[in-house]
């Protein structure tokens, strides 16, 4: 560790505008670079240019590795992570997982399921299958050396166990962030800045069950009637570019497939 560290200066490899915002708004400076990840030999010198200037910095090869897709794969493969060699199954249920690292530590502070109507979070697992995912993904990172920042991670649940299908450096797309803060008010994106920092962060338990409900336009009401409805928390109308959603709250994962049907009929029309 290095204890003369300046916690309020953080180091991004071809920044996220959601860090670079949050850092802003909360008076941390950036210093960051645009370099092609899959280029070692000019990730090495980024990196040691911030190191030199007393940031915290992964070591090129993590983030070469977490930048490839297959390199991902083999390393799952060749170190067993996948139980017995299983792959997965489409019809295998599907996770993706938040982690936060701070001195090559890794937390898991959110693991949501993808469903045929968007996203649930929290993920509706027994505590055991929940604690075999973070095993599984903590030992992924460990292996590649990863030490500072958020990464989102692929899973999928197979009859032998989670089986990774992806893990890569940065926070998750978006509504995942949104959901995470919904469901226990923890915030990714001020997390992320802390682990960066070099400071342990203490993430929130979930409270709630909350779902983004992805609604492919074009819609048949508007944004501030949709938020209207109830039990509606947060509203991303459709753009050219891509589907709009809609944040909803949930007693149970039951409750919330069936709030989304209800707003599939109502926001795009009854025949939807």
């Amino acid at each position: 560790m290095k204890e003369d560290i300046d916690v309020r200066r953080i180091f991004l490899l071809n920044p996220d505008q959601r860090l670079l915002q949050e850092a802003a708004d909360t008076g941390v400076q950036v210093r960051s670079a645009q370099v092609d990840a899959l280029d070692e030999s000019a990730l090495r010198t980024s990196l040691a240019e911030a190191a030199e200037a007393g940031l915290y910095v992964n070591p090129a090869r993590a983030l070469r590795t977490l930048a490839d897709p297959a390199a991902v794969q083999r390393l799952v493969r060749d170190n067993r992570l996948s139980p017995g060699g299983t792959e997965a199954a489409p019809e295998d249920p599907r996770l993706s997982v938040e982690t936060l690292s701070v001195h090559g530590m890794h937390q898991a502070v959110g693991i949501t399921a993808r469903t045929p109507y968007g996203l649930l979070h929290p993920a509706p697992l027994t505590a055991d299958t929940a604690a075999e995912v973070r095993a599984v993904v903590t030992a992924l990172l460990d292996l590649t050396g990863y030490q500072y920042g958020p990464a989102h991670t692929s899973v999928a649940l197979t009859a032998r166990g989670p089986v990774i299908t992806g893990c890569r450096a940065g926070l998750g797309d978006d509504p995942v962030p949104e959901l995470v803060r919904a469901a226990g008010g923890f915030d990714l994106a001020a997390g992320a800045i802390a682990v960066l920092a070099g400071r342990l962060v203490e993430p929130a338990r979930p409270v709630r069950f909350v779902a983004a409900v992805v609604l492919e336009g074009p819609w048949k009401l508007g944004s501030a009637e949709v938020g209207g409805l109830p039990r509606v928390l947060h509203v991303v109308a459709p753009e050219p570019s891509r589907p709009g959603h809609v944040v909803v709250e949930a007693d149970a994962p039951e409750a919330a497939e069936r709030q989304a049907a209800g707003l599939r009929a109502q926001v795009l029309g009854a025949d939807a």
